[in-house]
């Protein structure tokens, strides 16, 4: 049976580990050794169909991991052809691994979420006269939409200012115990806090001591949840994935190109063509601008995709290109 590689994430290794058969369809997880990393990995059936039913495998699968080592931890769903793709992921990216590797050593990521309760957002608005007359004038019969724009805009502001206050209390009570703050903008009105913490795992304890502490502060007005430990997604800046064949495709299109390019090949199309159409030289035309846009997205579609490759832009290839990049956190 022709078997694909299922990547789970990335540790320091000296040699080829065993994790036992956690994976993905209980299938057993190992490493895929390139000098002092390795890629976690398993072999899952070639025709194997990825779902969200495998995201619990995945999440047990790294927090086995955990458990020995420090994982960079991949995003789910990431599958290489072969051993020697992933070799060649590990040979590419060996010291971006490596730093990242170094700088999350031992931590772990607690993911925080805080939500206030209904009695607290009665006592906030409760407390401003200005909202309080408002809200009495709002629910007049004859009251008009305006009125109730400015008391919706004033009940914003000070949820939006109370908010921010114990947001500020939270992440400073929490700060001597972190590494790290990532916050996720929630739009659930009754969040006060979610984000993420990274956590030396020998603190772990003193972390939930003190989100203890909090919930007794703010018993009755806060609620307290914390889930961790967790592989430190939201703290590694290395992406890997696979590339969408259509943005390819489309932007080999806008610079001209054929099916195997050189980096060099793709910045000499794009130097010709920013000068071709550079909205400067072109005053009078008012879809310039669109044009060069255009043409500068292609090139930075392609010079990622082509930083560690002679490349081929086939569709088949695209598809089964896994990219190693920084990304934006």
């Amino acid at each position: 049976m022709e078997t694909r590689k299922y990547l789970y994430g990335i540790i320091e290794s000296g040699g080829k580990g065993n994790f036992g058969r956690i994976g993905v369809g209980d299938s057993e997880v190992y490493t895929v050794q390139h000098e002092d990393v390795g890629a976690v990995v398993s072999d899952i059936p070639k025709d194997c169909i990825i779902e969200m039913a495998e995201v619990k495998a995945h999440e047990k699968a790294l927090r086995k991991i955990m458990e020995t080592h420090t994982v960079v931890p991949m995003g789910f769903g990431v599958v290489a052809k072969n051993e020697a793709e992933v070799s060649n992921i590990l040979k590419r990216a060996r010291m971006k691994f490596k730093n990242t590797l170094a700088r999350i050593d031992s931590k772990i990521q607690i993911n925080v979420k805080v939500f206030w309760s209904k009695e607290i957002l009665s006592t906030i608005l409760s407390e401003s006269a200005e909202i309080r007359a408002l809200t009495t004038e709002a629910r007049k019969s004859d009251a008009d939409l305006s009125l109730k724009m400015e008391l919706g805009s004033k009940v914003r502001s000070a949820l939006d200012e109370r908010r921010d206050e114990y947001m500020k209390d939270i992440c400073s009570a929490m700060g001597g115990l972190s590494e790290g703050f990532r916050e996720n903008r929630a739009p659930d009105e009754n969040i006060v806090v979610s984000g993420a913490f990274l956590v030396d795992r020998r603190r772990e304890k003193e972390f939930h001591e003190k989100m203890a502490d909090l919930e007794k502060k703010y018993e009755k007005r806060l609620t307290f949840f914390a889930v961790g430990p967790l592989p430190p997604y939201d703290f590694t800046d290395i992406e890997i994935g696979k590339i969408d064949p259509n943005s390819i495709e489309e932007a080999r299109n806008a610079l001209g190109l054929g099916r195997e390019v050189t980096l060099s090949e793709v910045n000499s199309a794009y130097d010709l063509l920013a000068r071709e159409y550079h909205p400067d030289l072109h005053p009078d035309d008012r879809y310039s601008e669109e044009k060069f846009r255009r043409i500068r997205t292609a090139h930075h579609i392609l010079t990622k995709y082509c930083e560690h490759y002679l490349c081929s832009l086939e569709r088949s290839k695209v598809e089964e290109t896994i990219l190693v990049q920084q990304k934006t956190i």
